[in-house]
């Protein structure tokens, strides 16, 4: 059977595949492939959607082993992993999410067979046992749980069949880094016609690609493993529940940081152990003559992770509509002991932590009228309660003298620097969001057709309690910020007036140096602020048409408008503050998007065409400045952009999949502070006109399938797959504001896939590589110059190699 990558289409880059399609057979066409992205089965060149999508068979073929891979495949998408495959990142189309607290949602909704996954550091637990995988770009603004301005990615995993007989599969593979995985899944009916059981296991271990020169356990490991029951119940004729549940535990240790000191000393008094560069405790790494995936670390702390899952859809058909439930229930667990400077000296490591328990229940109505109109219309509702607490020990070791020779600023924080110990971060936040929705279809016409939806959303935030102390090393208590800070200053401490900066500013602004130095902290105590909340009304939707130039062409344009929630900071600060402050407002986008949708050469090639344009307000983003995070707003963004891809079925052997997008994004409206004035709190940088964070001017991919060899016992195919992006900032400084490290240039990898499949379909042999030139990439970094003289740096994966084999029963 041809295993052709990329069937699956929309107005953008699409990947399916034809498990159907014979090598010796004459047919070529590519094939319809079904999707539920609008809430009904439908064909995906049907619908006009941006939707990208991916089978099970398609995930195999390209080796996409979690979500972390699939941004390579889709059309501006990015995706980040800085806390491994359990905490990706996702931009899609420039919107991103650059914060890193666990508190935060995400501008890109991910749901679980159609059930919304609030836990940022559960988003990559359910990536087994798939059927597809639906990615969404665009405000979701209609038919989904959760409003968000980017998108949606969906993850469908596999529901038993009534009445099939009893099968599995069984899969284990070996590779790279002493990598070893398998995984198991049998599946059969448990009383005839009416109960049908599967159950699917994953088990995935390796030793981690990164080596530590001063001995010790590797970073950047894999240590998962998962099950899944899943039980499809037909309780009579018109009426069906099929509930999953999911365990998955994550247990590893974490992606370590390349510390990339940026403190000049050339010429100073002494270089002595350093190539001229280091950061506040003298670390310099590039003296050590370190390999790119080398660390000098002096721990490697675990990432450890566990999230449950329970998500029950009934179905009741009636003669001319449906009434669906989708009801979730979820706890997800997390813990990371960070060595954030990513050195062998003791200047911030933070041990992360946060429990999420969280419920949600879809009540929806889709008709199946005879008529020019369809409705889908429903009810949403969501809970989450999230329980945070993080520890951040900082300047252990010493500050070093070399830096307030090359920094006088610096000189008059060095004495609240040495034992400064560390900051016990807890806080407390319950989001309830109701919603009633509908979307109205109307066909006037076999090719005209009309979209109307619309949506109106309460989001209540509460942060119930917030707390923020000092605590020294060995965690005895010393004093707390909040509450308890009466200076009126956001600062872990009041710095002694030294250099002539700091001295001209507190001559031109006395009232903001009247405190006497010191911490700015009151008496320990855990009692919280006063408790905080926010309530959101808002409406969203979307207004589409499209019209058939032909049975295999459509054409459509589309407005739409999405909202992400406002957000509580979940970074450190040390001031008891208000709504107006502690508070992120909530962010807009209204999209404008025109499209085609095409099959040529009687069903052999796709095109498939997007242009889009979005005017974005008030985007959420996270931004450090010294040792304080703070959630801001931008004041306003423009993206627009082009997304087009072309597949060629060029014969029975032989498959050519492309796609490329093209962004142009800027900041309209954005000042954020100088953070390489420390002297001076308030001056700050206009960043007007720089691009968005995570957003490269372009991206492309390419893959080809080719079944080398074809005999009456089976075939012999390979896929050769690649993608390019071209240069992207992680900061919203870009370049200004000595920023310029904060970026990924452009980049481009190849991956390889060989593999032996028998005609029968039973058991299957591949080999493949990744990364095949081992090209030297980050896929995140954060600018700690201006607080510890660093830029924080966390590297894609190397060439690595597997050998992988299947059996089906």
């Amino acid at each position: 059977m041809i295993k052709a990558l990329c069937r699956l289409t929309a107005c953008s880059l699409i990947f399916s595949v034809n498990p159907a399609l014979s090598p010796t057979a004459g047919a070529q066409a590519l094939e319809e492939v079904i999707v539920t992205a609008q809430r009904r089965s439908e064909s995906t060149q049907d619908i006009p959607v941006a939707i990208t999508g991916f089978t099970g068979n398609s995930i195999e073929k390209f080796g996409i082993e979690s979500t972390n891979d699939v941004g390579a495949q889709v059309p501006n998408m990015q995706v980040s992993g800085p806390y491994g495959e359990v905490q990706p990142i996702f931009a899609i189309r420039g919107v991103s999410m650059s914060d890193y607290n666990s508190n935060q949602a995400s501008p890109i909704g991910v749901y679980v067979d159609e059930a919304y996954q609030p836990a940022v550091y559960s988003h990559g637990a359910n990536f087994f046992d798939l059927e597809r995988l639906e990615v969404l770009r665009g405000p979701q603004g209609t038919l989904y749980g959760k409003n968000t301005t980017g998108g949606a990615i969906n993850m469908i995993t596999r529901t038993p069949q009534i009445d099939t007989e009893f099968n599995g599969r069984i899969k284990v593979g070996v590779g790279s880094f002493d990598a070893t995985m398998a995984e198991a899944a049998i599946e059969g009916t448990l009383i005839p016609g009416t109960l049908s059981a599967r159950f699917a296991t994953l088990f995935k271990k390796d030793d981690g690609y990164q080596e530590n020169p001063l001995g010790g356990a590797n970073g950047a490991q894999t240590d998962t493993r998962g099950g899944r029951l899943a039980l499809n119940w037909a309780i009579n004729d018109n009426a069906t529940a099929v509930l999953k549940v999911t365990r998955t535990e994550n247990d590893a240790n974490t992606a370590q940081v390349r510390n990339e000191p940026g403190v000049d000393i050339r010429n100073t008094s002494s270089t002595a152990n350093s190539n001229g560069f280091i950061d506040y405790t003298g670390y310099s790494r590039p003296a050590r003559d370190l390999d790119f995936h080398e660390i000098e670390s002096n721990k490697v702390g675990p990432l450890i992770t566990q999230t449950d899952t329970a998500v029950l859809t009934a179905t009741v058909d009636f003669e001319d509509f449906s009434l669906v439930s989708v009801s979730s229930y979820g706890d997800a667990r997390y813990f990371q002991d960070a060595n954030t400077d990513g050195s062998p000296l003791r200047l911030l490591e933070i041990d992360w932590s946060s429990d999420t328990v969280y419920y949600s229940q879809d009540l929806r109505f889709v008709s199946e009228w005879n008529s020019p109109f369809q409705l889908i219309a429903g009810l949403y509702y969501g809970f989450e309660d999230l329980g945070l607490k993080n520890i951040y020990c900082i300047f252990e070791d010493l500050p070093d003298t070399r830096v307030g020779e090359e920094n006088p600023d610096t000189i008059g924080l060095a004495p609240f620097l040495v034992g400064f110990g560390c900051v016990d971060q807890r806080l407390a936040t319950e989001k309830e969001s109701l919603a009633a929705y509908g979307q109205l279809r109307f066909e006037p016409t076999d090719r005209l057709g009309f979209d109307l939806g619309l949506r109106q959303t309460e989001d209540r935030n509460d942060m119930p309690y917030y707390n923020t102390s000092r605590l020294d090393y060995d965690g005895t208590p010393i004093g707390t910020w909040v509450p308890g800070n009466t200076t009126g200053r956001d600062e872990a401490f009041t710095p002694v007036t030294a250099s002539p900066n700091q001295i001209a500013y507190c001559l031109s602004n006395p009232s903001a140096c009247t405190a006497p130095p010191g911490f700015t902290h009151g008496p320990y105590t855990l009692a919280s602020q006063q408790p905080l909340s926010a309530v959101e009304n808002e409406w969203t939707g979307k207004l589409g048409v499209d019209y058939a130039l032909t049975p295999d062409i459509l054409l459509y344009a589309a407005y739409s408008r999405g909202y992400r929630s406002g957000s509580y900071n979940g970074g450190v600060y040390y001031l008891e503050r208000d709504i107006d402050d502690a508070y992120a407002r909530p962010e807009f986008i209204d999209a404008y998007e025109v499209g085609v949708k095409a099959d040529l050469l009687d069903g052999r090639a796709r095109f498939n065409a997007a242009a889009f344009y979005y005017d974005y307000t008030d985007q959420q983003f996270v931004n450090v400045v010294g040792i304080s995070v703070f959630l801001e707003n931008a004041g306003a963004s423009e993206i627009q952009g082009v997304e087009a891809e072309f597949q060629y079925q060029i014969n029975e052997r032989l498959f050519l999949n492309t796609g490329i997008g093209l962004l142009d994004t800027a900041y309209k409206e954005l000042m954020l502070a100088d953070t390489t004035t420390l002297a001076n709190p308030e001056d700050q940088v206009d960043l007007a006109g720089n691009d968005l964070i995570s957003a490269p001017d372009v991206n492309f991919s390419i893959s080809l399938d080719w079944d080398m060899l074809v005999t009456e016992y089976g075939y012999l195919a390979l896929n050769v797959n690649g993608s390019y992006q071209s240069k992207q900032w992680y900061s919203a400084y870009n370049d200004k504001a000595e920023y310029e490290a904060s970026k990924q240039d452009a980049y481009h990898l190849i991956n390889a896939r060989l593999g032996w499949f028998s005609a029968t379909d039973t058991y299957s042999v591949s080999a493949f590589v990744k990364n095949i030139e081992d090209v030297e990439y980050d896929y995140y970094a954060i600018d700690l110059q201006a607080s510890f003289g660093y830029t924080y740096f966390l590297s894609g994966p190397p060439r690595s190699w597997g050998l992988e084999a299947s059996y089906r029963f």
